[in-house]
């Protein structure tokens, strides 16, 4: 969908120039889906070394939602501003742990030869 692909492009930016979140290095926009009628916005992301967990990263996230919206209206052409709902996406962390498991399973097939 063309206005998912739009914010997650502004809210990438916005993440990177914009607003810092002084508990994660960096958060990357993995994807947005859109309600049927835009006025919501399920946004996944991406949370590169939090200093503490990502929901607390998420709390920090939703406490400048505001201020996210503002940033967004500039460069967003909508009837409605939509609804930010943040998301961790996790399938990341989910991915290097099932390639850990892959090549620890490897070793040891190798060093059992």
């Amino acid at each position: 969908m063309r206005v998912a692909e739009e914010i997650q492009r502004i809210l990438s930016d916005v993440f990177l120039t914009e607003i810092r979140i002084s508990t994660a290095d960096l958060i990357t926009v993995t994807d947005v889906i859109m309600s049927p009628d835009l006025r919501n916005a399920n946004v996944y992301l991406s949370i590169l070394n939090p200093e503490v967990g990502p929901e607390e990263v998420l709390r920090d996230l939703i406490r400048r939602r505001k201020e996210i919206r503002f940033h967004m209206a500039s460069e967003l052409q909508l009837k409605f501003m939509p609804q930010l709902r943040f998301y961790h996406d996790n399938s990341l962390e989910q991915s290097a742990r099932i390639n850990a498991i892959l090549e620890d399973d490897k070793v040891r097939d190798h060093s059992g030869e």
